[in-house]
C-alpha cells in the first residue's frame, strides 16, 4: 500500500539517534520512500492517502532475536514434579511440553504471542522451534500464524538427538525444506518476509554425526546455525561426559557451528578463553535476562563480550513476545550485579536499538530497524507525548522511564497497517483465544501422560 504518515515526532534510530519534530513519512509499497518535515512531504506526496499520527512518537518496530513460540501452552501449566535445577526444568517441563505438541498446537502456540507482539510493537522475530512428534511442516505452521497477524520472521527447527536419531534427521530435513522454500520465495519476491536458519538445541544434546550434518547443511544453503550455548553448567558437564570435549565453544567453533551469521543464545558459563574464541568466530549473541533469572542459571558477561567486539542482541526466550521487557531487565540486572549505577546506558541501548535490527538485517538481508529512505516500512506509533524535551542525547532515558510503557496505537509491517487505534485489523482475538484453549486442553492431557 501507499501512505503518508503526518503529524508525528520521529525517532529515526540512526547512529546519531536523530529526532525529527513535526515530521512525516512517505511509504510506497512496502518501503519508506521519504522522511522529513510534514510541510515538505505533504507537498511532494500530495497524492498519497494520509494517516494523521496525532502528534505521537513514530519509531521502527522492535526486533526480538531469540524467541520460542512453542512455549505458549506452558502458561498456567502445573508441573507434576518440582524441578531442582535447570536440567530438571528441561526434563520436567520443556521436553515434555514440546513432545506434546501436534500441528494445530504449533500453529496456535505461534498465533497467540504473534497477536501480543503486534499490540506491543514487535514486528520481527528470530524463532527457535521444537515439536519432536510434529516436525514435518512445523515451520510452515509458524509462518502461517505470523503471516495471519502480519509479522515477519526468521525460523528454524531445533535439531537434537535427545529424542533419537530418526527425529534428529527429521529436524534436519525440516530446516532444509523450509530454507529452500524461503529461498525460492525470495526469487519471486525479494521482500518475502520470512527466512530460515539451521536450528540446534545445545551441544550436550547433539551428537557428533548430527552436528556434522547440520554444519554441512548450513554451508550448502549458506545459512547460519542458531543454537543455545552454555545456558547452564550442564551443557559443559554433559558435553564432556558424552563427547569427551571439555570446552563447548571449542567443539562448536571447530565443527563450524559458530561462524559469522550464526546465533549463540545465552552464553552464560564462558571462561575467558571461550569468550575470546566466541568473539573470533564472528557469531552473534542473544541475551535473555528474564529467562536466565527465572531459571536461576546465572548472568551473561555482556560487558566482557561487547569489549571483545561481539555483536550482542536481546531476545526473550519465550518468556514474552515483547522484547522491551527484556531490554529494561537487562539494564537493571547488570547495574545491580556489577553494583555500577552507570552501566548499560550505552551498552544496552546499542544492543536493543542498533544490534537487534543489525542481526536481523545481516541474516535476512532485509533492511529493517530505521525510519530511513529505502528501509522496509516496519513502523509503530506510540501514545507518547514527551513531558520534557526529546533529544538524541536523552531519548534512551525517555524509553526506560516513559515510552517503554506507552501503548502502541498503530503497527505497520511491510508497509501494511495491521493495527490501528489499538485494534488489530482482521483478527478476532476472542475467537482465537477460545480455539486455543480447546487445543491447550489436548496438549495438557498429553503432557501429563508423557515421560
Amino acid at each position: 500500500m501507499s501512505l503518508l504518515i503526518t503529524n508525528v515526532e520521529i525517532f529515526v534510530n540512526d547512529e546519531q539517534n536523530r529526532v525529527i519534530r513535526n515530521g512525516a513519512v512517505a511509504i510506497q509499497g512496502n518501503r519508506i520512500v521519504a522522511v522529513g518535515s510534514e510541510l515538505q512531504l505533504r507537498e511532494a506526496y500530495a497524492d498519497l492517502p494520509v494517516l494523521d499520527g496525532g502528534g505521537r512518537l513514530l519509531m521502527p518496530g522492535w526486533v526480538n532475536v531469540h524467541m520460542h513460540f512453542y512455549s505458549t501452552f506452558a502458561r498456567g501449566l502445573a508441573l507434576p514434579e518440582t524441578p531442582r535445577n535447570f536440567a530438571e526444568i528441561l526434563k520436567f517441563l520443556w521436553w515434555r511440553l514440546d513432545r506434546s505438541l501436534d500441528p494445530e498446537a504449533v500453529y496456535f502456540s505461534a498465533l497467540l504471542p504473534a497477536i501480543g507482539a503486534a499490540k506491543a510493537g514487535v514486528t520481527a522475530f528470530i524463532d527457535h522451534h521444537a515439536s519432536p512428534h510434529a516436525v514435518d511442516g512445523s515451520l510452515d505452521r509458524i509462518e502461517a500464524a505470523l503471516a495471519q497477524v502480519g509479522l515477519r520472521g526468521i525460523l528454524c527447527y531445533e535439531v537434537s538427538d535427545r529424542d533419537g536419531r530418526a527425529i534428529a534427521q527429521q529436524g534436519l530435513r525440516e530446516n532444509e525444506r523450509y530454507i529452500r522454500e524461503c529461498q525460492r520465495a525470495r526469487q519471486h519476491d525479494p521482500s518475502h518476509p520470512f527466512d530460515g536458519m539451521v536450528g540446534l538445541h545445545a551441544s550436550f544434546t547433539v551428537d557428533d554425526n548430527t552436528l556434522e550434518a547440520a554444519v554441512d547443511l548450513s554451508r550448502t544453503l549458506n545459512r547460519g546455525c542458531h543454537i543455545h550455548v552454555l545456558e547452564d553448567a550442564v551443557d559443559r558437564e554433559e558435553t564432556f561426559r558424552k563427547y569427551g570435549q571439555q570446552s563447548v565453544i571449542e567443539r562448536l567453533v571447530r565443527s563450524g557451528v559458530l561462524t559469522s551469521g550464526a546465533i549463540a543464545a545465552h552464553c552464560i558459563h564462558l571462561n575467558e578463553k571461550e569468550k575470546d574464541l566466541l568473539a573470533e568466530s564472528g557469531a552473534f549473541i542473544a541475551h535473555q535476562p528474564q529467562s536466565n533469572m527465572n531459571n536461576a542459571v546465572g548472568r551473561t558477561d555482556i560487558l566482557g563480550l561487547l569489549n571483545r567486539g561481539v555483536i550482542a542482541g536481546i531476545g526473550t526466550d519465550g518468556m514474552t513476545p515483547d522484547v522491551k521487557a527484556d531490554v529494561r531487565m537487562a539494564a537493571w540486572l547488570h547495574k545491580h550485579a556489577l553494583q555500577d549505577p552507570n552501566f548499560g546506558w550505552e551498552e544496552i541501548q546499542t544492543m536493543a536499538w542498533k544490534n537487534n535490527p543489525r542481526i536481523y538485517r545481516e541474516i535476512s538481508g532485509q533492511p529493517v530497524g530505521q525510519v530511513k529512505e529505502g528501509f522496509l516500512a516496519d513502523l509503530i506509533l506510540l501514545d507518547y507525548w514527551a513531558p520534557t524535551e526529546l533529544t538524541p542525547d536523552n531519548i534512551w532515558g525517555h524509553f526506560l522511564f516513559g515510552f517503554i510503557d506507552a501503548p502502541v496505537n498503530t503497527t505497520i509491517v511491510n508497509g501494511r497497517v495491521i493495527m490501528r487505534d489499538r485494534q488489530l485489523l482482521h483478527i478476532d482475538e476472542e475467537k482465537i483465544a477460545y480455539e486455543a484453549r480447546v487445543v491447550a486442553r489436548r496438549v495438557w492431557e498429553r503432557f501429563y501422560q508423557t515421560r
